[in-house]
């Protein structure tokens, strides 16, 4: 095959060495796709024996156009071209996987450069069989220049995962990593770390770099500081030196049969600046409210004080009216029935001139008022116990005092008065009662009646005794 390639033109051998040296060029470029991309390694070593045969064909015709007649000799082309069978070898091989319908015209083309086709038909037969396969490599290369930028590709992927903002590395299942975007390796490169470091002891060294809260610091003590989940995932919350906070997460992957540590690295300095600055406003907002409490107390303390002086006042005048009449009766000395009538219409009448203005008044000011009347009355009124907690069952038993208190001044003439409130399992009860006897004869009369009927409503009774003294006994159920 020397002596062919030396009856060629210089024109002719210059363009045969661009022409091999193009395919071999295109070959690498397949070589290097297949392995780093698409990870076949039958088609991978196909075309690393295509680039070998090209290899030797590139510098034998370099050789020739250069008039090198020993580069020649030690090359030994005629067991060299057989090479081309080790080539066709592999290339049936690769039948089987995906890569056949890209190989099967490369086998066509490769076909005419054993050694019986270069001698039967001459050098020609290797130039066409040379010039065919180039130009089906560059068209290979040019298909998957396309695919990496059309279509699903790792180099594609690769690209994708380096334009998220959040960090993102993978590691098989021994530690070791196997990628990095460039948001993890600028995130480690500020931390002095690296991803080629074991995931585990990446992992430790992270360690030094926690964000420390409240939580965090009671644990600090800890020998792992990553944060375990109920998914099975684990987070690191860390803080760069320039102040920006990071969330690690660390969970593992299953790709088939084989298992994957991933760990990502999200940004969230904007969300912690948003959270303290939530966490400023509602401290500030619940002081604010515990001031409005503290004020809105006192007020409704200065308005509570302003109505309670406002009702014992308007009770007291009332009352003070009504009694005042009473020691007018009973200084007259006179006994007659209408006078009595019609004094006990102006005690009976009481609660309904009280409520003319609609003056709220707890039993309490009730019970307190009708004690400080009492007295001015001459009456010693003696109160042991407590009123019921309900409101409405205490205001029944200070109607019912009030109508004792009534009663006593009209129809005896006792200047004292014992009033017991207390309760038992089933009931409240109070008795009023005072020494002296009746004069005057005791009819249930309006108030007397209206008051055993609202007792009756609520559930209780009332029962009224006039010997050996006076006594009246009000129960309410519980």
């Amino acid at each position: 095959m020397s002596d062919q390639l030396y009856n060629l033109t210089p024109v002719q051998m210059g363009a045969a060495t661009a022409l091999m040296g193009i395919g071999l060029l295109a070959a690498c470029l397949l070589t290097m796709g297949q392995w780093l991309i698409h990870r076949r390694r039958l088609a991978t070593v196909f075309l690393s024996s295509v680039g070998i045969l090209l290899a030797f064909y590139t510098w034998a015709f370099a050789t020739v156009f250069i008039h090198s007649q020993t580069g020649i000799f030690l090359l030994k082309d005629r067991n060299m071209g057989w090479f081309v069978v080790v080539c066709l070898v592999l290339g049936a091989a690769t039948m089987g996987t995906n890569y056949r319908y890209a190989e099967m015209p490369l086998l066509v083309t490769l076909t005419p450069a054993m050694p019986p086709f270069v001698t039967a038909g001459g050098v020609w037969i290797l130039l066409t069989s040379g010039a065919l396969t180039t130009s089906w490599l560059c068209v290979q290369v040019w298909r998957d220049w396309q695919l990496l930028h059309s279509e699903l590709s790792p180099f594609s992927v690769k690209g994708a995962l380096d334009r998220l903002e959040h960090g993102v590395t993978f590691a098989n299942f021994r530690g070791r990593s196997k990628f990095a975007n460039v948001a993890m390796e600028g995130l480690l490169g500020r931390l002095g770390l690296t991803s080629l470091t074991n995931i585990g002891t990446l992992e430790r060294q992270l360690c030094q770099f926690r964000f420390e809260t409240k939580s965090s610091q009671a644990g600090s003590d800890s020998p792992n500081c990553w944060e375990a989940n109920e998914d099975g995932t684990s987070q690191l919350r860390i803080k760069e030196p320039d102040g920006r906070t990071w969330v690690l997460t660390q969970s593992r992957i299953r790709d088939g049969r084989r298992s994957w540590i991933q760990l990502l690295a999200v940004d969230v300095s904007d969300y912690m600046t948003l959270s303290y600055r939530l966490s400023a406003e509602i401290d500030a907002l619940q002081a604010r409210q515990k001031r409005l409490v503290r004020e809105t107390s006192r007020l409704d303390e200065a308005l509570s004080r302003r109505l309670i002086l406002s009702t014992r006042s308007t009770i007291h005048d009332t009352l003070s009216q009504r009694i005042s009449f009473v020691h007018r009766f009973l200084e007259d000395e006179v006994s007659d029935d209408e006078r009595l009538r019609r004094l006990q219409g102006l005690l009976e009448d009481l609660p309904s001139e009280l409520s003319k203005d609609r003056v709220t008044a707890t039993p309490e000011i009730w019970l307190e008022t009708l004690q400080d009347l009492a007295s001015a009355a001459e009456l010693e009124l003696h109160i042991s116990g407590d009123l019921p907690p309900q409101a409405d069952k205490a205001r029944m038993f200070t109607e019912v005092l009030r109508e004792a208190i009534t009663n006593v001044l009209i129809h005896t003439t006792s200047n004292e008065m014992e009033v017991r409130l207390g309760q038992d399992a089933s009931s409240f009860w109070m008795e009023v009662s005072n020494p002296s006897t009746v004069e005057t004869t005791l009819t249930y009369g309006t108030g007397l009646s209206n008051l055993e009927s609202r007792l009756e409503a609520l559930g209780g009774s009332l029962s009224v005794y006039t010997t050996p003294r006076f006594t009246l006994r009000a129960r309410l159920p519980r």
